[in-house]
């Protein structure tokens, strides 16, 4: 028996599949136009050009939003496996010059951003004036997955990294502070241990920022749940402000605490007295990048040029 013959698949694009892809992780039509720069008629229009070309439905529309259908759930793997090839392919044809030219995407953690992005782009404007930078926030995991979606070339996070697939390089360690009111009784100490930790009215990042895990990590043995459901800041500088209103400490990065937090009269900044707790902040790339050795290159000289926070 003669199988039917193949769909042609001559009018599909790249562009078609990435907005697939975006539908497939928003669950939601208008938020994957969002994310891929285009109305939602458009990008909804694209989608049936695909199903049709494919001959099936990939989503199941509703009220409640967007699933994949069976078939749909089947296929945008290996719809994600095309993209990447794709562009694994792109990368090794275009090689590596002698320097980062173009437009480089650079995706940052949201905790270290706002502190340590400016002398980051003062740097970057010297060193490589050919770049055109497309800056994200976002946390950890969302960074992690943009590096291998291919929407970013490289991220600025705390090590390790938390994916397969992904090359790091240190930049420099930023040791923590805890920031307690003046009339906490840890405001008394000059330098405190982990274990102060321990028992302490400790406000957290909401969940998914690597900063909540690294506090939740000092404390041992670590709190039972129900100690972790007392406030919670959805930023750094929420944090900060909270502390200033008394609801508790905070374990801070060493960049986010400047002249400004004893300033205020609020509160008062305390190191630990062993200068290993902190975090070491990386830059991240994809390990299949030819680039790899330009990044590598800008790694050593953000290193170099980058004083430890906080010493």
């Amino acid at each position: 028996m003669i199988p039917p013959p193949l769909h042609s698949l001559a009018g599909l694009t790249l562009r078609d599949l990435d907005y697939v892809l975006a539908v497939g992780r928003t669950g939601h039509f208008g938020r994957a136009a969002q994310i891929c720069g285009v109305s939602q008629p458009g990008l909804s229009e694209q989608i049936r050009k695909v199903e049709a070309l494919l001959g099936c439905t990939l989503f199941e529309r509703g009220r409640r939003g967007t699933r994949p259908t069976a078939r749909g759930a089947a296929l945008i793997p290996l719809i994600a496996r095309i993209v990447r090839d794709a562009h694994v392919l792109m990368e090794q044809a275009h090689g590596t010059g002698h320097d980062l030219t173009g437009t480089l995407a650079l995706g940052i953690i949201p905790t270290l951003a706002p502190y340590y992005m400016p002398a980051l782009l003062r740097r970057l404007r010297t060193s490589h004036p050919d770049i055109a930078l497309r800056l994200t926030e976002d946390r950890t995991a969302e960074l992690s997955r943009r590096l291998l979606d291919y929407t970013l070339d490289i991220a600025i996070a705390a090590l390790p990294v938390p994916e397969a697939g992904i090359t790091s390089a240190p930049l420099f360690f930023e040791p923590f502070r805890v920031l307690a009111p003046r009339t906490h009784p840890l405001a008394a100490k000059s330098a405190l241990s982990s274990t102060d930790l321990d028992h302490a009215d400790l406000i957290l990042l909401d969940p998914g920022h690597c900063l909540r895990d690294q506090t939740v990590s000092l404390c041992s043995p670590a709190p039972p749940q129900a100690d972790l459901d007392g406030p919670i800041a959805t930023s750094v500088e929420m944090l900060r402000y909270m502390v200033d209103a008394g609801e508790g400490i905070a374990v801070m990065p060493a960049l986010a605490v400047d002249t400004a937090t004893d300033a205020r009269g609020f509160s008062r900044a305390i190191p630990f007295a062993s200068p290993d707790i902190g975090r070491t902040i990386g830059l991240w790339w994809r390990t299949t990048d030819p680039r790899t050795p330009l990044f590598e290159k800008l790694a050593r000289a953000l290193s170099t040029n980058t004083k430890k926070a906080g010493r």
